[in-house]
């Protein structure tokens, strides 16, 4: 990870590795970088940091933006190829999917799911298909023979990779670009039932962060091994080209890993600076198509409709700020602040670790839904309690506390 220098000067630090000894096929994790301009380099593996860059490119980064920079072509031809991601919540009941066409040696390539739906038309080496949503669930891409199943879940974001394979036969491999909640609640969390008897500035607490993260992400699709020390751009996916193409026989990789493996129940939470060690167990939505608050104001409730904590995407967790005019377990959530640890003990004894990175207060008509269960590249966690004014019209707070957190 470079940053180039402030008037474009020479940069004499390749900065950090971000993936090393990377193959033909190899995709590699999210990495969170500040916005600004940063250089893409790329040298052979196993070589020293001051071997100068086989590949090299400035790129621009936006805030909010998730990228993925490919590796592409072969042996003298390969170049830095950048694709936008698309990492926002899919409608109701489908997946976001794109392919990439990363097979060298086939025709044209087209895809189609059994609805007839093409997420890939007429695309060539190495080309992308735009993202387009597709229903969720076991789909099969039909090829001229030997089809291909994949399970594509609700609220995910996939990329299909398309690789050279043996004989001849491409390979399909299924990447899950960023997981979401399979439902998605609607509006603000009811989880208050009076006034918290503490003063307004501990619970009210809003956390400022300096500025918003963007997400990039490698792939080296050549066929050159290479470490690259920055993999995030700002420039438009690649058109689809639209000649007639037939569909070619497509194979599965070996030994695919599941998209979204089971991972055991959460049990127990704890926010050692919010004074919390409570009970966790699963809550739903309730009958206004909202998230349920657990009945016991001392126990957490973990949305079993979005991602366990510690597996890939937000899970979220609610619980009271106060009940009876008493404080409950969530009463000083407010409090926490950026670095404060979280930790989830799950049934199997296992713990997932988290870190705070912001602290909003939120109306709960202006309830921020796509960032609190919108699909994330990698695990992440919210906790959402009620704050603001009390209404005692309507006998609920006015706001939402929504604390987010990322996995260390």
């Amino acid at each position: 990870m470079t940053p180039v220098p402030p008037g474009g000067g020479p940069i004499t630090d390749p900065g950090p590795d971000m993936t090393s000894g990377s193959a033909y096929g190899d995709v590699g994790e999210y990495t969170s970088l500040a916005p600004g301009s940063y250089a893409v380099s790329v040298r052979p593996a196993d070589s020293p940091p001051d071997t100068p860059p086989a590949l090299s490119v400035r790129v621009d980064l936006a805030a909010g933006s998730a990228h993925t920079v490919g590796l592409t072509g072969l042996f003298s031809d390969l170049a830095l190829t950048v694709l936008t991601d698309d990492l926002s919540v899919p409608p109701p009941g489908t997946a976001r999917v794109r392919v990439i066409a990363a097979a060298a040696g086939i025709e044209p390539l087209s895809v189609v799911l059994p609805d007839g739906t093409t997420p890939a038309e007429g695309l060539r080496f190495p080309e992308a298909g735009r993202y387009i949503a597709v229903p969720a669930g076991p789909a099969t891409l039909a090829g001229t023979a030997g089809d291909v199943s994949v399970d594509l879940p609700a609220g995910s974001v996939v990329t299909l990779v398309v690789l050279d394979g043996p004989g001849g036969v491409p390979q399909v491999r299924a990447v899950v670009d960023a997981t979401g909640a399979a439902a998605i609640p609607s509006g603000g969390v009811d989880a208050g039932g009076g006034p918290v008897p503490v003063p307004a500035p501990a619970v009210l607490a809003v956390v400022a962060v300096a500025g918003l993260l963007a997400l990039g992400r490698v792939r080296a699709l050549g066929a050159l091994p290479a470490v690259v020390a920055l993999a995030v751009a700002l420039v438009p996916v690649l058109p689809a080209p639209t000649p007639a193409a037939r569909p070619v026989t497509l194979a599965a990789a070996a030994a695919p890993e599941p998209l979204a493996p089971d991972l055991p129940a959460p049990v127990r939470l704890l926010v050692p600076a919010a004074g919390v060690d409570a009970a966790l167990g699963p809550v739903g939505i309730d009958a206004t198509g909202g998230l349920a608050a657990p009945r016991d104001p001392a126990r957490a409730g973990w949305f079993a409709g979005g991602p366990t904590p510690g597996g890939n995407g937000p899970a979220v967790v609610a619980g009271h700020v106060d009940w009876a005019g008493a404080p409950a377990v969530f009463s000083r959530l407010g409090t926490l602040l950026p670095g404060d640890g979280i930790a989830v003990e799950r049934a199997d004894g296992s713990v997932a670790r988290f870190t705070v990175t912001r602290v909003e207060r939120v109306a709960k008509d202006a309830f921020p839904t796509a960032a609190v269960y919108g699909p994330t590249p990698g695990p992440e966690l919210r906790l959402v309690t009620c704050g603001g004014e009390f209404d005692r019209a309507a006998g609920s707070y006015l706001d939402n506390v929504v604390v987010f957190a990322t996995a260390v």
